[in-house]
């Protein structure tokens, strides 16, 4: 299988696109709910970038890369955003869905996009160099 590789603009609308052709792109060895769970993911850190990195600044494109690798999947996103806050970034695991959801006090006011990423992924690693963000993400069978 061919790479997908792709730039978008950092709206919502594209997003919802962009999520779909990756979708479509997915390899066969992905049961129905691994692709949900890749799909959600990827659609929970592009939108993180549009409403968080870029908040305040001039939208630029966002750049998606998908490898389907022998027994892995990975994907790569690029922004030019503001960094994701490393202490949001290492707190957010499977804890964060971990609350009452009739206490509407208690519940969580952000941070579930990153854990749903988490969980979505065995491999999660993040980096920010010259202005750059890259989030990189791995599947494994």
């Amino acid at each position: 299988m061919q790479d997908l590789e792709f730039s978008l603009p950092a709206t919502l609308a594209d997003v919802a696109q962009a999520t779909q052709r990756v979708r479509d792109w997915l390899p066969a060895w992905l049961d129905t709910g691994e692709r949900d769970a890749v799909e959600l993911a990827l659609a929970e850190a592009l939108t993180n970038i549009v409403e968080h990195g870029y908040a305040g600044l001039l939208p630029q494109d966002i750049r998606v890369r998908l490898v389907d690798r022998p027994g892995a999947l990975e994907v790569d996103v690029w922004d030019r955003g503001h960094p994701i806050p490393l202490r949001r970034l290492e707190e957010a695991d499977d804890t964060t869905f971990q609350f009452d959801p009739t206490d509407l006090e208690a519940l969580p006011e952000g941070g579930m996009g990153l854990a749903l990423i988490k969980a979505a992924f065995q491999e999660v690693r993040y980096r920010r160099r010259q202005g750059v963000n890259r989030l990189h993400l791995v599947r494994r069978m």
